[in-house]
């Protein structure tokens, strides 16, 4: 139990950094590429990711298992962007990115978190079969690029800009979840 807590926060710490990089650099496909760095090394270090698990979770005992894992990744990623962004001296401000997010109507967030989702388990299912770099890059940038919405790097964002809930994160969650659920069960099927 104490491993998976652990390893829960440290998905949320790591991905944090990936949403620091992010806002740090100006130009968005290097910005995506940088943060695609936080998967990477989610992966790698056997973090416990809910977007990276949730479409595997097909289950009602493995669903039930996620409820922890996304209440410790969003406490790592909001301890470590809310501190880097107050206390680091870096210029993170996320405040036109939040604006952005704020006026997405219901439909637009699901649709951009079906995205994400989808990208999200591209990605991992993708390292498994694989074992490449590549196939993690360049969904993430994808998703990036793409204005999709991973409920775990919004909620660092939200962090950065002083949030701690807005409306659109129950959607982005089940948004996310329907995405990687539609790829597994299609890439299930073919």
């Amino acid at each position: 139990m104490k491993n998976k807590i652990a390893r829960s926060l440290l998905a949320g710490v790591l991905i944090g950094f990936g949403c620091i990089v992010y806002v740090l650099v100006e130009n968005h496909v290097l910005g995506s590429f940088l943060f695609s760095l936080g998967l990477l090394t989610v992966i790698l270090q056997g973090a416990m990711l809910y977007t990276g698990r949730v479409g595997y979770a097909n289950t009602w005992p493995l669903v039930k298992d996620l409820v922890p894992v996304i209440l410790l990744n969003f406490v790592g990623i909001w301890l470590t962007c809310f501190l880097f962004s107050r206390y680091s001296g870096l210029n993170l401000d996320t405040s036109a990115l939040m604006a952005a997010k704020m006026n997405e109507t219901w439909y637009q967030a699901l649709v951009k978190s079906i995205g994400c989702g989808a990208m999200m388990f591209i990605a991992v299912d993708n390292f498994k079969k694989h074992n490449h770099a590549i196939t993690v890059v360049l969904p993430i940038m994808c998703f990036i690029l793409c204005g999709f919405e991973h409920c775990i790097a919004d909620y660092g964002y939200m962090a950065m800009d002083g949030r701690l809930f807005v409306w659109q994160l129950p959607v982005w969650i089940v948004g996310n979840a329907i995405g990687s659920q539609i790829i597994y069960w299609l890439s299930r099927l073919s």
